[in-house]
């Protein structure tokens, strides 16, 4: 126990010196992003406006983590109607969609920096009785401010690659610190606990992905019938969740496809929908309309550069591409969410955040590197709007299970 405080007492040190040397390009990031100023100081662990009562903190990084806690946190508040669960998340796109879907009783905040001072100042103020991280969140500061506190900290739909066990087993020393003070991991699969138990998480259950029992994205069904109807006949196809790099491949797949089908439409909706200007000003040479100005497919190429709308496009289309998966370095994103409405599902190679889903879809999901590639794979399924949106999702069996086990420790 005293190596470990050792460990996690260097970083902390650590932290605290790096720290005012980076907050000023973090905020500017923040804001750069889209962020409110006026809700920076979360991320300093200072809010206002805390409830009364029992607090559960439930962390998800990003959009998709966030959209798999929902199951959770609705799960949590109906096993505890006296208590309010806080949403924690980091991206400004979250942020944004967590305003739009938060259960009554729930609370967003931005999650603090892994600064200690911050990370003290927001557990003062907040008090919870325990903390849910997501998948791979995994902050010393945070780790050793809840274990200092004695608040059992549950680590759910736990994912580690076995590239992120090799960073770990470079120090050995902080995976014990950090992995040590986890009351309960509930992995994703095997392999994932098997890991974890290597790197010093005292108790490791394998319970599944959360991803698995969130509901299907929201559809506007009046959106939907609207854009279904100014479409026509067309075929189209989606590439979503794309990152840079990946848009110049999809839109050469793009042009491929449209020597056999010349009226073919391609939907694209960025990962950061804050994007959609610089997409439109390099692709200019498509004439693409923008989702956020309230424009309506007319071209060969739509951009879908809003937040909260994937159902939407998922629901059209017998085609998706699913991005962060051609470049190195992002992992992939959540297949489960275009399976949910019977769409034929494209990939890069590099999948490793989910490719336990992946290989569980396996006739649904083909593979593709090159745009010639894509543009096969595209047209075996193309074809014109869907008439229904088929969003059809597992039940919260999974979600009650696991807060069942939070709740109990």
């Amino acid at each position: 126990m005293a190596g470990r405080s050792i460990w996690l007492s260097l970083v902390g040190l650590g932290e605290r010196a790096v720290w005012p040397l980076i907050r000023r390009r973090t905020e500017r990031r923040y804001v750069d992003k889209g962020g409110d100023p006026e809700r920076w100081p979360e991320r300093l662990g200072r809010s206002d406006a805390v409830p009364d009562g029992p607090v559960i903190w439930v962390h998800a990084v990003s959009v998709g983590e966030m959209m798999s806690a929902l199951p959770l946190v609705e799960a949590l508040l109906a096993a505890r109607p006296e208590a309010r669960v806080l949403l924690t998340t980091t991206t400004v796109s979250s942020a944004s969609l967590a305003s739009m879907r938060m259960p009554e009783r729930a609370i967003h905040r931005f999650a603090p920096v892994d600064d200690p001072a911050a990370v003290a100042r927001f557990l003062t103020q907040w008090k919870p009785e325990r903390a849910i991280f997501l998948e791979s969140e995994l902050w010393p500061s945070q780790i050793a401010a809840l274990d200092r506190r004695r608040i059992p900290l549950a680590v759910v739909s736990a994912r580690l690659t076995e590239e992120s066990a090799r960073k770990w087993g470079r120090a050995p020393g902080l995976a014990r610190a950090v992995f040590g003070r986890i009351t309960l991991l509930l992995a994703q699969d095997a392999a994932t606990a098997e890991r974890a138990r290597a790197l010093g998480a005292p108790r490791v259950e394998v319970a599944g992905s959360l991803k698995a029992a969130s509901a299907p994205l929201p559809v506007d069904e009046a959106e939907r019938a609207a854009f279904a109807e100014r479409i026509g006949d067309r075929p189209l196809w989606v590439a979503a969740s794309t990152h840079p790099g990946e848009e110049k491949l999809v839109t050469d797949a793009h042009a491929l496809l449209r020597k056999t089908h010349p009226d073919a439409l391609l939907i694209i909706a960025p990962r950061h929908a804050e994007r959609g200007a610089e997409l439109a000003e390099k692709f200019a040479r498509w004439q693409p309309r923008l989702r956020s100005r309230g424009a309506r497919p007319v071209g060969g190429l739509y951009i879908a550069d809003t937040y909260g709308e994937l159902g939407l496009w998922f629901s059209l289309s017998r085609t998706v591409f699913l991005g962060g998966s051609l470049v190195e370095g992002i992992g992939g994103h959540n297949p489960l969410e275009p399976a949910a409405f019977a769409c034929h599902i494209l990939t890069g190679p590099h999948t490793a955040n989910a490719e336990t889903d992946f290989t569980a879809l396996g006739p649904v999901v083909t593979r593709v590197r090159t745009a010639a590639e894509i543009a096969t794979a595209a047209a075996e399924s193309l074809g014109p709007p869907r008439t229904e949106s088929n969003g059809k999702g597992p039940t919260a069996d999974l979600a009650r299970a696991i807060a069942g086990a939070c709740l109990a420790l």
